[in-house]
């Protein structure tokens, strides 16, 4: 048993001590330092792999969903390599200029020398692509145009109301996709749009809602509703009679009535009676002998919102 121990420590004894051990290791560290340092600032030519991110694909194209791949010859240092091996695999290249038409489209990679040189780091060199040639795989997708149609729940403050419809700009967008889902679409709706307490003009831009397997010229669109405050105005109009033969009068019960107009508030002074005409048809009489005749609005000023007019109906006495 002594014997045993006696040889444990002769054999630690001849082990180095922890000063000596640790100038050892350090010793290993830097000499591991300059052999790695002399290795990776050597330049060496290789030929590295790269996929392919194709970049600005022009709408209406679908590529082949495969990975593309190219083999790059360079000359870089080794501490290149070492990133290119471990970080940067994939390089963008566009498509933004290549002309789809022909059926056979091949991309020619020598157009893309600078482009490519760009994306490597600053001491590597680009000596060859290869392949320089790749058929492109792709195929094209219908189009079709189609009406936006806004989806608003529009609350006005009272006293306020729009010019006009509520209109998307533009009204209609350019939709790719398969023939079968484009023969059946009738419409693009926009996202909701919820507003209360709407006073002044809404302008804005809205997103478009996407729909599975079909691709928009653009994704949004703009809705645009002119708002003004209105308000109302009562006119005496005189009732006329239209189509009324030579030598034939027609007395009127009651010959004028009470309109009532909505318009822009800006323009309240400015509309009269006179911009308005109220009638009845003789023709009708001709026709159906009724006992009343209806009043037909002829005309009204544009800017006018809505109109009421009371009685709707007259009593008529004719005279020959």
């Amino acid at each position: 048993m002594s014997t045993q121990k006696r040889g444990i420590e002769k054999v630690i004894n001849k082990l180095p001590n922890k000063s000596r051990f640790r100038f050892f290791l350090l010793f290993v560290l830097i000499s591991f330092s300059f052999w790695t340092s002399t290795k990776l600032s050597k330049e060496y030519q290789l030929i590295q792999p790269f996929f392919v991110n194709w970049t600005e694909i022009p709408k209406g194209v679908v590529l082949a969903d495969r990975p593309t791949q190219v083999n790059l010859s360079l000359k870089a240092s080794g501490i290149e390599i070492l990133w290119y091996r471990l970080f940067k695999r994939k390089l963008e290249v566009s498509l933004k200029n290549i002309d789809f038409s022909p059926s056979d489209r091949v991309f020619n990679f020598e157009d893309q020398y600078f482009n490519i040189q760009q994306q490597l780091l600053n001491g590597s060199e680009l000596i060859q692509i290869s392949p320089s040639l790749l058929p492109l795989e792709y195929s094209k997708m219908n189009s079709k145009w189609v009406a936006i149609v806004p989806q608003a729940t529009i609350q006005l403050r009272p006293g306020y109301l729009g010019e006009e419809e509520l209109t998307t700009i533009p009204d209609r967008i350019l939709v790719r996709g398969p023939q079968a889902i484009l023969d059946t679409l009738q419409e693009i709706q926009t996202f909701d749009f919820v507003a209360s307490d709407v006073h002044q003009v809404i302008d804005q831009n809205i997103g478009l809602k996407p729909l599975s397997g079909l691709e928009y010229d653009t994704d949004q669109t703009r809705l645009y509703w002119p708002v003004m405050q209105y308000s109302e105005k009562s006119l005496t109009i005189p009732i006329e009679v239209i189509h009324l033969p030579a030598g034939v009068k027609v007395k009127l019960f009651p010959p004028q009535v009470t309109l009532r107009a909505t318009l822009p508030l800006s323009l309240l002074s400015a509309v009269e009676a006179a911009d308005f005409s109220l009638a009845i048809d003789y023709n009708d009489i001709l026709e159906n002998q009724p006992s009343v005749l209806e009043l037909k609005l002829l005309r009204h000023p544009s800017s006018v919102k809505k109109t009421i007019w009371e009685p709707k109906t007259v009593n008529y006495l004719i005279r020959k």
